[in-house]
């Protein structure tokens, strides 16, 4: 078991080291690389205090221990962050986020520096501590805390993915659907950790070796997976006033974004899309987002998406597809492309791949466009 547990934590070191390395000579230095350098670096020292503690030695776990300790109260906040600043630019999101490593600062001052002060004693020095040693209490908080920042940050993604509807007219699952993956595998990680501590705690006489190895495995394959993934995100922007002060759901954009513009302005801003959209075709950009719409109509992003949103009652990406599938439609009485596949096809009228094609298509139609073009065929 002993060389096993060396093979993971040292794997695992070795792993977070790399990514590190490689984050740091990358030319990329936004805000999400940043913050990775710092999860990946509290990750290493988790594996670091883990294998001074196996190998029983007392100077490195001593200094590993002073920052291991308190590391899940700062990585939670710190995946939290990292998942806004992907997609959202803001210089201040770190300083407008401080209040979350609150947690930590208090336990490294109570918990922490007593315990590593009594580690280097060779005894406790507060009765407090006396009180927890063999326990699981303090593991169990840990996960618990750092529980509670996953889930949040899951609802945080799906309030973001939705958000993108309203901003771009093309998207992959490529785009987000890793932060997905390895939110899920972060909170598997979790509960696999929290359920050992709260056996050992129940357990204790019966735990005959140590399940920690399989968590520390669980956070290896977490690691491995957000370092192969964060090494080539970037950013997804997100107008801010799609996210300030207002709540997402399914029926739409929250009511605070909604402008006081009268019927006359909407009415002049619908016809100035109309005359766009029919007269320039920029729904064929594969890359075209509400801002660049807003830009060619003559409005602002804001106003358009009031318009969309509020009067039209339909999201961006859906009323981009609308055209996309009429522009399909169209092209497919034309015998100048009778010769391209529907994935082809749809690639020229603005998609940008085969599922958000058929999903929009299915949507409109009620048909898959394999079917419409059967049926077209037999007319």
């Amino acid at each position: 078991m002993k060389l096993l547990a060396d093979f993971v934590l040292v794997s695992g070191l070795a792993v977070a080291i790399i990514i590190m390395v490689m984050l740091a000579i990358s030319k990329k230095k936004e805000l999400p690389q940043i913050l990775l350098v710092f999860i990946l670096g509290l990750i290493a020292i988790i594996f670091v205090t883990l294998y001074a503690s196996l190998h029983k030695i007392k100077p490195l776990f001593i200094f590993a221990h002073l920052f291991e300790d308190g590391a899940r109260f700062v990585i939670g906040p710190l995946v939290y962050i990292y998942i806004k600043s992907i997609f959202i630019k803001d210089k201040g999101l770190i300083k407008q986020n401080l209040v979350h490593f609150l947690p930590f600062l208090l336990y490294w001052l109570i918990f922490t520096i007593p315990r590593v002060y009594g580690v280097y004693l060779g005894q406790d020095v507060f009765d407090y501590l006396k009180l927890l040693r063999g326990t699981a209490y303090l593991a169990i908080v840990k996960d618990l805390f750092i529980l509670l920042y996953i889930l949040l940050s899951i609802r945080l993604f799906f309030k973001f993915k939705l958000a993108m509807k309203y901003n771009y007219s093309s998207f992959t699952n490529a785009n987000y659907g890793w932060i997905r993956k390895f939110l899920i595998g972060l909170l598997l990680a979790t509960l696999f950790d929290l359920g050992v501590g709260i056996s050992y705690s129940l357990y204790k006489p019966s735990v005959d070796w140590d399940l920690g190895i399989v968590s520390a495995m669980f956070l290896v394959l977490v690691t491995i997976y957000l370092g192969y993934h964060g090494l080539k995100q970037s950013m997804i922007h997100l107008p801010k006033f799609l996210m300030d002060d207002q709540e997402i759901d399914k029926k739409g954009i929250g009511q605070s974004n909604k402008l006081n513009l009268s019927k006359e302005e909407l009415n002049q801003i619908n016809l100035k899309l109309e005359d766009v959209l029919f007269s320039e075709k920029p729904y064929l950009q594969q890359e075209l987002t509400l801002s660049g719409l807003a830009e060619l109509v003559g409005t602002s992003d804001k106003k358009l998406s009031a318009l969309l949103n509020h009067s039209l009652n339909i999201s961006f990406y859906d009323f981009i597809n609308q055209y996309r599938v009429e522009e399909v439609k169209e092209k497919l009485k034309l015998e100048e492309y009778e010769k391209y596949s529907l994935l082809g096809l749809a690639y020229t009228c603005g998609f940008n791949s085969k599922s958000s094609f058929y999903r929009a298509f299915k949507k409109e139609t009620g048909i898959s466009p394999t079917a419409y073009k059967k049926e077209k065929s037999f007319e």
